[in-house]
């Protein structure tokens, strides 16, 4: 899955998220901010929490209701995910360039609707998801993360490795580049690479909801 993490620029999908600064935007609640604080913190089910009320308190508050619908993408419910990520992007289009925040911008909120619907398996309109995303901020190295496991899901292993790897050497730090990579490899047959990102992945984030799957694999094939 796709961690998007608050920085001084803009919040990359799932991934820039090492050397970032946390901030508070001036459009979010101070309730939302400390679920921001909790989301940057890998506390997803209490972020859901926080977001939940903050959204109920202010249903225009999009940027809180982005940061539910990640929050609740980071728990596998994907469903949910989908349904409020996609109000939030229906809120976002009707109010234009006259929006409150830059939070979720054209970028994100189509990375965050591509990985719902990548663990949903459809597949089609997450491809278009990417498509809208790579326009909107083309040398992102989440593109090719979401474009891996959208190969993942097709079952073209050859291609989802060299999309991760191109991940891989655009970021180094991209957290899900090396978790899918290593899922790519496994299933390509090439064990020890598997074993080596995977063990990436876990320095980069041990924190993670996929850590203890992670462990297990490695354990398996060492």
């Amino acid at each position: 899955m796709n961690r998007q993490k608050a920085t001084a620029c803009f919040i990359p999908g799932f991934t820039l998220i090492l050397a970032v600064m946390v901030f508070l935007p001036q459009t979010m609640s101070a309730q939302a901010g400390n679920g921001l604080e909790l989301y940057n913190s890998w506390k997803f089910v209490e972020a859901e929490a926080i977001f939940r009320e903050a959204v109920k308190a202010n249903p225009g508050d999009l940027e809180a209701g982005y940061y539910l619908g990640l929050s609740l993408l980071m728990q596998d419910k994907s469903a949910e995910a989908l349904e409020i990520l996609t109000k939030v992007k229906e809120a976002r289009d009707k109010e234009g360039g006259k929006a409150k925040t830059d939070v979720p911008d054209e970028y994100l909120i189509q990375m965050a609707l591509a990985q719902a619907n990548l663990k949903l398996k459809q597949n089609d309109q997450a491809w278009k998801n990417l498509e809208l995303a790579g326009k909107a901020h083309a040398d992102a190295a989440d593109i090719h993360v979401y474009r891996g496991v959208y190969y993942l899901n097709q079952e073209n292993v050859k291609k989802a490795v060299k999309e991760l790897e191109k991940a891989m050497e655009m970021d180094e730090h991209n957290v899900y580049a090396h978790y899918y990579a290593g899922h790519a490899y496994l299933r390509s047959g090439d064990a020890a690479k598997a074993v080596e990102v995977f063990k990436i992945f876990l320095q980069l984030a041990p924190a993670a909801p996929e850590a203890d799957k992670a462990k297990a694999l490695i354990a398996a094939l060492c």
